[in-house]
């Protein structure tokens, strides 16, 4: 229901998650998790169990399903032993929508969308999902189809705001999930789930030459007519899931899974010709990544008695993961508009990643006070790299030596529960996570070219230790939470962002710490209000002295308060209030790690639903009191990616009609 009423605003999953969840980064604007880390760490990213985060990639991981066919999205904070490698900040697993239960059921949505500060034919956005779910005996079914276009954005100025993954972009989903019984203990299920974001839906451009205007500016667009690309920019996500239940195997409940899930992204052209950088490396050009991963999952889920429950298993994953850069020719451009290939080189290593994982938890009911919880995992981790040519490489004609990887490591956790009385519960937990950096970014260009692979530090795995503890509270009308995080690693994974606006991987000793609350209120039958509060930190020990400076404000962002008030003004008719306001934070700029500092900034949206006849028409306006910021996404570039500073869209309206018949 949260999922759905936030679509009143956007169809962006980042922003849908960032406004919603404490811990979480603020929404980004873009179609990016770039700076959406949960509790300074990075997030497993999963679609019904299957891993949507590549090793090494551009951060679209969010944006590789039709947010329509999801039931819910549950994300758990910190390592756990039932997933392994990149749960190291928690896990994100967005469930679909299951068949239907009885006759076909069809579903219509409408939507259309307008920047109110600059009213153009081309700041019209528009979008149509078509569905259907039903059921048999044994064979149930659901199938959706749904294309929409985002057009241009205005910021609050009436100023066009470049195109950012997300303004003038159109998006196609089909999702397609059938379940069979094959008898009263057993169940057969088939996922398919095809996504594409075209990234050229304009002929608009970020303008590059504000760049060499001094001080920072906020990008600003210019056109530049049609665009004849040889390779389109644009994602396509395709998942395949197979899985099986037996309701009772070796007396427990067994689960398998086996999944296939291909992710190709090209991205929109980049013209840097004229801002300083070697001869040898590409001055005009496009980023692209190929990513495919296979793998299965086996688990049983074991009761010995009511009290104690066991659920173990064992998962596999191998992915092939490459980042190219396609050189483009410069005056083929000038000459024709046209973007020719000259040559494909790499902007990371091509390799293969093989994963291993054995993992076994346990729930003990002692009594109706106290749950105790513990378990372990086994990762083990095997790479493949290959030799490169790399596009940014530090000296003219490096290539970049590979060779092979190798990690395991068992990790723990454990965790308590104690209810003094029904309504409260105290809770305190201890988990590790083991993790290896982002292979890519960490082979291409940090590391020296005749560095041993195989055995340098900046390839090592990161062991995490994570402490937790808190209080839920729930009585009647009133449901609230309080809680302590503060997790270490010896060799932490970060990014940070150098002067000339370049990120960087930084391995070094890291730790995190922070606080996260919420409370709900339903005073009446008419009424719901409430809010949250969240704030984390984090430093790094980057030269291993012991004196740990501020993490970046890439990894960890300021402090988030999110309240709403919600009312049933008359039957079938719902309004809501919401606010959301980011802190600022300058600590990794007063330590001299980050370039730039954050400015904190609020919102304020109105979500309005009525029902009319058999349907329901959403009225959303976004940014409600058109306040002109940058989102921390923006605020982070600098230098030669000045021209990333895309400013947020001002006032906007969007309305949507659903109907089911």
């Amino acid at each position: 229901e949260q999922i759905q009423q936030q679509r009143q605003l956007t169809n962006n999953l980042p922003d849908i998650l960032g406004q919603l969840v404490p811990g979480l980064g603020p929404p980004t604007l873009q179609n990016s998790t770039r700076n959406l880390s949960l509790r300074g760490r990075s997030a497993l990213i999963l679609i019904d169990g299957v891993p949507q985060s590549p090793n090494s990639g551009f951060n679209t991981e969010l944006n590789t399903i039709d947010p329509d066919v999801i039931e819910r999205i549950e994300i758990v904070r910190g390592p756990s032993a039932i997933y392994g490698d990149g749960a190291t900040g928690g896990i994100i697993n967005i469930i679909t929508r299951a068949g239907g239960d009885g006759p076909v059921v069809y579903d219509l949505g409408v939507s259309t969308s307008v920047g109110l500060t600059s009213i153009e034919d081309d700041s019209f956005g528009y979008g149509v999902q078509i569905g259907a779910s039903g059921s048999d005996d044994r064979t149930s079914v659901r199938a959706s189809l749904s294309y929409d276009v985002t057009n241009a954005r205005f910021d609050a100025y009436g100023d066009r705001v470049p195109p950012n993954r997300v303004a003038d972009t159109d998006r196609l989903g089909l999702f397609t999930k059938l379940g069979h019984e094959l008898s009263d203990e057993q169940q057969l299920g088939l996922t398919y789930s095809f996504y594409r974001e075209n990234l050229d839906n304009t002929t608009f451009f970020s303008d590059p030459s504000i760049i060499l205007i001094p001080g920072l500016q906020t990008a600003r667009a210019i056109d530049i007519g049609e665009i004849d690309y040889e390779e389109d920019p644009e994602q396509t996500n395709h998942v395949i899931n197979l899985t099986y239940r037996h309701e009772d195997l070796l007396n427990s409940q067994f689960d398998a899974q086996f999944y296939y899930r291909d992710t190709e992204l090209v991205q929109r052209f980049q013209d840097i010709r004229g801002r300083g950088r070697a001869e040898f490396q590409p001055q005009l050009f496009q980023t692209a990544l190929d990513s495919s991963e296979w793998g299965g999952r086996a688990q049983f889920d074991t009761e010995f008695s009511d009290s104690f429950s066991l659920l173990w298993g064992a998962d596999y994953g191998q992915e092939e993961n490459e980042r190219l850069v396609f050189d483009l020719d410069g005056p083929t451009f000038d000459e024709t508009g046209s973007l020719v290939i000259a040559d494909e080189l790499g902007q990371t290593p091509k390799y293969d990643l093989e994963t291993l994982g054995l993992f076994a938890q346990a729930t003990w009911d002692i009594s109706e006070q106290w749950q105790l919880s513990g378990g372990l995992r086994y990762d083990k981790f095997d790479a493949t790299v290959d030799d490169t040519v790399l596009a940014f490489r530090r000296i003219e004609d490096d290539i970049r030596t590979g060779g092979d990887i190798q990690a395991d490591d068992v990790s723990f956790i454990t965790g308590i529960i104690y209810k003094p009385v029904p309504e409260i519960g105290l809770f305190a937990s201890f988990s590790q996570g083991f993790s290896i950096p982002d292979i890519g970014l960490s082979s291409g260009t940090r590391l020296p070219v005749d560095v041993d692979i195989s055995n340098d530090v900046e390839l090592e795995p990161q062991q995490i230790d994570n402490f937790e503890v808190g209080v839920r509270a729930e009585f009647g009308q009133v449901q609230a939470s309080l809680s302590g995080f503060y997790n270490e690693s010896d060799l932490g994974s970060n990014l940070q962002v150098n002067e000339d606006g370049l990120t960087e991987l930084v391995r070094a000793p890291q730790r995190n710490y922070g606080v996260e609350a919420t409370v709900d209120w339903q005073p009446s039958n008419v009424w719901r209000l409430g809010g949250y509060f969240s704030w984390n930190e984090g430093e790094s020990d980057v030269d291993d002295d012991g004196d740990f400076l501020a993490l970046s404000s890439l990894q960890v962002q300021p402090y988030k308060v999110g309240l709403y008030v919600e009312n049933d003004t008359a039957p079938g008719w719902t309004n809501r209030l919401q606010f959301l306001g980011v802190g600022s934070r300058d600590r990794a700029f007063d330590d001299d790690v980050d370039s730039f500092d954050v400015d904190g900034y609020i919102t304020l949206d109105l979500l309005s639903s009525i029902r009319m006849g058999d349907g329901t028409l959403t009225v959303g306006v976004q940014n409600l009191l058109n306040n002109q910021y940058l989102p921390i996404s923006s605020q982070e570039r600098l230098g030669s990616t000045e021209d990333r500073r895309f400013a947020a869209p001002g006032i906007s309206l969007n309305l949507g009609y659903s109907i089911q018949f």
